[in-house]
């Protein structure tokens, strides 16, 4: 589940050098054009004791893929005006992972429309 200091952005003190070091850890091939954030969006599950838990979807090679948007109008088009979502701090991505077991991170991903219902992730 995601725990509340993950999105309190009340402590943020984002620095160049640990955005850079937040990118160097991303070892996905990607577009030299192509810059991640220090914060990423990322769409949430509301439970029913109202934690809430990062989406992730599995792929065709059955890899698990964490869903993480580099802007929040990203999210939005691509999952819908009524998806709960949370902002995250790239760096705090290890201690999700430790929480929520993904493979992957998928930035910015297409998500299918078989997916969605009622204006977000069914």
């Amino acid at each position: 589940m995601l725990d509340d200091p993950l999105h309190d952005t009340r402590g943020l003190r984002g620095t160049r050098a640990r955005a850079e070091r937040a990118a160097a850890a991303n070892t996905r091939p990607r577009d030299p054009q192509r810059v991640v954030p220090p914060l990423l969006y990322l769409p949430v599950r509301l439970l029913p004791d109202g934690s809430r838990v990062a989406e992730r979807l599995r792929t065709t090679d059955e890899r698990v893929a964490l869903l993480a948007f580099t802007a929040l109008d990203r999210l939005v088009n691509s999952c819908g005006p009524s998806q709960a979502w949370a902002v995250v701090e790239v760096v705090a991505l290890d201690a999700l992972q430790a929480e929520q077991p993904f493979d992957l991170v998928a930035f910015d991903p297409a998500i299918p429309i078989e997916l969605l219902e009622g204006g977000r992730l069914s």
